[in-house]
């Protein structure tokens, strides 16, 4: 099995990931892609503590990421993969890695917001890379855990609220 999961997540590892989407996907395998934690070993640290040793971690930057996901011979490892902006999925997506889900799960910003969710808020940039995600063929959906009903980007275009 291929990417059971990609989310775009602010938080990164957290409870929701550990004792929802964790159990839920059965991954075996968490990748972080984000560029500033990939040379940041004390957060590296700390994820890992709080990761179940059954469940391998690879905290890297988005580059790398998408070159392990699109050269790697484990193919039927079940993956998770996280990242923290819309932004850096479209960037996994345009490097390659193939995913036809977006789960949008914890994400704020200080930029100008556009309000997709009570949990869910992104500035210009991160609306217009969703769009760009979007057109690209892949479902964006809203979801903080698993048993809430995940609720489609496109449905909500028509009714965004801005701030």
């Amino acid at each position: 099995m291929p990417i059971v999961l990609v989310r775009v997540d602010d938080r990164l590892i957290h409870g929701q990931i550990l004792e929802g989407w964790l159990p839920s996907t059965r991954a075996e395998e968490v990748l972080v892609a984000n560029d500033a934690l990939a040379f940041d070993q004390t957060q590296k640290m700390i994820m890992e503590s709080a990761v179940p040793h059954s469940i391998r971690l690879i905290v890297d930057s988005v580059e790398r990421i998408a070159l392990l996901l699109r050269e790697s011979s484990e193919r039927d490892l079940r993956r998770m993969v996280i990242v923290d902006s819309p932004i850096d999925a479209l960037r996994l997506k345009r490097a390659g890695v193939q995913f036809d889900h977006l789960n949008l799960g914890n994400l704020g910003t200080d930029k100008v917001r556009t309000y997709l969710s009570r949990t869910v808020t992104v500035g210009d940039d991160g609306m217009q890379a969703l769009l760009n995600i979007v057109d690209e063929g892949v479902q964006v959906h809203i979801q903080s855990v698993p048993f809430d009903k995940p609720v489609n980007l496109s449905d909500l275009c028509g009714c965004l609220h801005k701030a």
